[in-house]
């Protein structure tokens, strides 16, 4: 059975572009193993990403990330059986920010600030949806 979840978090003080594209590389490389796939949005010290793959392997995924210390006040927005991938091309891929991602954020989430840690549980997965029609992921290289 495939579940996808999707999670909130704050990130670890400090976190750099080169600590990103290495935490990038390293989720590509486990998830490759593990059969995951899935899309991660980050800003302004903020995770939100969207995971999806066996039951069981989801479940070990999101036990290890929640207790990664690089993560803080992690929340899971919604956890759900799945009939396919949305991400299936990607074991992980970046989000990039750009005006039509930005825009797409804001059209789920109206407000003057993008706060990814604010997003709304009943909207997570069509926000993933919007921005997985857009060509602004960063698959291999971020540097």
């Amino acid at each position: 059975m495939l579940i996808r979840l999707i999670y909130a978090s704050r990130a670890e003080e400090g976190l750099t572009p080169a600590k990103l594209a290495l935490i990038l590389k390293h989720s590509q490389t486990r998830n490759d193993q593990d059969s995951v796939t899935g899309g991660l949005a980050y800003l302004d010290g903020v995770f939100l990403q969207y995971i999806e793959g066996p039951d069981d392997v989801i479940a070990r995924t999101f036990a290890r990330i929640a207790a990664d210390p690089r993560h803080r006040d992690v929340k899971v927005l919604e956890r759900r059986n799945i009939p396919r991938r949305m991400f299936s091309r990607w074991s992980m891929s970046l989000l990039s920010w750009v005006d039509e991602t930005r825009n797409i954020f804001r059209a789920f989430s109206p407000g003057a600030k993008i706060d990814l840690y604010e997003t709304h549980a009943d909207t997570a997965a069509p926000l993933f949806r919007a921005w997985a029609g857009t060509g602004h992921w960063v698959d291999r290289q971020l540097v």
